[in-house]
């Protein structure tokens, strides 16, 4: 693609590229390479820009670029919510900047470079996923941590699908290296060991099913490839055998965690593990050790309030916010002017959803039964209600927190709110009180209140029912909120199908209708059009956003860039594993073919591949 009669002067160019590129890929596993990646990123483009200016380009053969172009425009020609342009023009620009120099880059088979630097970021950030674990159990916070760490729990990212496969192509890599005798038998076993750790902790079940068809690829390859040479099974495939067997072991005693009939006060030690948060150790939901010694336990009876501290005598005890990346959020105790305690929260900008959560003694709501749920509050900054109330649940029509509320004035600065809920199925604390506090408000609250209709005295705290109950509800809960494998997204699917039934015209149902289906799926999934969900499946997406043009033509973009890299196998045979990975996840994942940038690189390069026309190069 460019015309290579001086490759002297591109030295130092190669030299930052392959650092730059598995950078700009791997924020997906990492936030903090952002701030790395633009470093090495500016180099690059104006060194480049310079080089092509006084080199100039050869231009590709266009029949061979035509369909990604295709994709491409058909992509950009129904943007509308300019917060889906911004994100998504960015990674696109970069990732024809970086397949720009693909030809280049990739001339002369050197890609290793690139490789090894995947490898090596993604082990660096399992090292920091592990360290951060280790000292949060210790009680210490890494520094940074609202900078660099997005991801609740063990990961250091929202999403642990992709956050485990970088994970999986990691263990891939290092087999590939072992096998060409790039690293030594310790560096593979440490490779695999802090992959199948990470993979194991964030639960993702698209991760496990994947590492389960990994191990048996391997499996095959010793039998069938390599099964004559006792060299090679002996020396060269024992040190694989023996990660897959630690890797399953490891996968397998986090099944156990979840799924064996362990205590409830062991269950919830390990369960602290996917409740961290950058604002400390909270293990709010199942911490009897810790935070219930100082709670006053006592049997439930008629009218008493199920908040623990619902007054704040105690302070801030059993009371907290689940802060997010740049939630600018203030959460303090104040006295008001009564001498009555309260919480003054303050928000200053638009992210973050429980400015207000509940962190007492757990509570079980038990179904067919209302909860009545008040408070008195005052707004100092905002409009009269600036601020949601309700549960985290989701019984089959929409998440419970935004319920209708009922507001009375006590004087001429505070009022009483109240919302009720009959809660369908049975439920072990979900989420509860005030959500999505407007940006620039601020407010006071107090006299919190959890009252239910209950008539016969039942249970209404998680530490007063056996073990067993516990058991069968911390399971339920645990495949409710972390990593379904298909079941959320089956309802997403078939969203699309209502939405193009229901929603597009003829002319829209072959041109598209743009991203209002973004908004569209806010409102169903999440009540709230203004947060955006999509389909998780890129296909999908492509017909909702283009039509069956834009649908179809993905189709076969996606078909052509499989039959081109089997065409291309001998060349590109890493990369065509990697992008099988990759389209495995981004089917249940991806918002569209570009939200994922190292599956949208990886789909460009057999085109620029086959498409590629080596030129000599010569040497000063």
């Amino acid at each position: 693609m460019l015309k290579l009669n001086n490759i002297e002067s591109m030295r130092i160019f190669e030299k930052i590229m392959p650092l730059c590129l598995a950078l700009f890929f791997c924020r997906t596993v990492f936030i903090g390479y952002k701030y790395l990646f633009f470093l090495t990123l500016v180099p690059c483009v104006v060194y480049s820009a310079y080089w092509l200016l006084k080199n100039g380009i050869l231009n590709p053969k266009s029949g061979k670029v035509l369909l990604p172009l295709m994709v491409i425009a058909l992509f950009f020609a129904h943007f509308a919510p300019l917060s889906n342009v911004v994100k998504e023009s960015v990674n696109l620009l970069l990732l024809l900047y970086f397949v720009a120099f693909a030809d280049l880059y990739f001339a002369g088979e050197k890609t290793e470079p690139f490789l090894k630097w995947i490898l090596r970021l993604t082990m660096l950030a399992g090292l920091i996923a592990i360290v951060r674990f280790v000292l949060a159990m210790l009680g210490v916070l890494m520094p940074l941590g609202d900078k660099l760490f997005e991801g609740v729990g063990f990961t250091l990212v929202n999403d642990c699908n992709f956050y485990a496969l970088f994970f999986i192509l990691s263990i891939i890599l290092s087999v590939r290296f072992y096998v060409n005798k790039k690293i030594n038998v310790r560096n593979f076993f440490v490779i695999n060991i802090i992959s199948v750790i990470n993979i194991a902790a964030v639960m993702s079940r698209r991760g496990y099913v994947l590492y389960a068809l990994l191990v048996f690829v391997l499996v095959l390859l010793a039998i069938f490839k390599y099964r004559w040479d006792k060299k090679i099974l002996t020396v060269g495939l024992t040190p694989i055998v023996l990660v897959i067997v630690c890797g399953t072991a490891i996968l397998l005693s986090f099944y156990k965690i979840y799924n064996d009939d362990l205590s409830f006060d062991e269950k919830y030690k390990y369960y602290k593990l996917y409740t961290l948060s950058d604002d400390g150790v909270t293990f709010s939901e199942f911490d009897f050790k810790q935070k219930m010694k100082r709670q006053q336990k006592h049997d439930y009876s008629i009218g008493d309030n199920l908040f623990f501290n619902g007054d704040l005598k105690l302070g801030l005890e059993g009371w907290n916010y689940l802060p997010t990346p740049h939630d600018c959020i203030r959460f303090d105790l104040v006295v008001t002017e009564s001498g009555d305690s309260a919480i003054r929260v303050t928000r200053g900008c638009s992210s973050g959803y429980w400015q207000i959560h509940y962190a007492g003694r757990p509570i079980f709501y038990h179904k067919n039964v209302t909860y009545n749920l008040s408070f008195s509050y005052r707004v100092l900054e905002g409009s009269d209600k600036p601020f949601n109330v309700g549960w985290w649940v989701n019984e089959g029509y929409g998440y419970r927190h935004n319920l209708p509320a009922t507001i009375c004035p006590i004087d001429s600065v505070w009022k009483r709110c109240e919302v009720s809920y009959k809660f369908v199925e049975d439920r072990l604390n979900p989420h509860c009180f005030i959500n999505s506090l407007r940006a620039g408000s601020t407010i006071e609250v107090k006299d919190m209140c959890l009252t239910c209709d209950d008539t016969i005295g039942m249970p209404m705290y998680a530490d007063q029912l056996p073990d067993s109950v516990i058991h069968g509800f911390f399971a339920r809960e645990s495949a409710d909120t972390i990593n379904y494998f298909t079941a959320p997204r089956i309802d997403r699917w078939r969203y699309a199908i209502e939405l193009w039934q229901t929603r597009y015209d003829t002319k829209q149902k072959i041109f598209g209708q743009g991203f209002k289906y973004l908004e569209w799926y806010g409102e169903r999934f999440w009540k709230n059009p203004d947060r955006h969900d999509f389909p998780h499946n890129p296909i999908i997406s492509s017909f909702l956003y283009s039509g069956i043009i834009g649908g179809v033509v993905y189709i076969i973009f996606l078909i052509m860039s499989l039959w081109l890299y089997w065409k291309k196998r001998q060349q590109l045979g890493i990369f065509f594993i990697m992008y099988l990975c990759c389209m495995f996840f981004s089917m249940f994942s991806g918002s569209s073919h570009f939200s994922f940038p190292l599956f949208a690189f990886l789909s460009f390069l057999p085109f620029v591949e086959t498409g590629r026309k080596t030129v000599p190069v010569t040497e000063k």
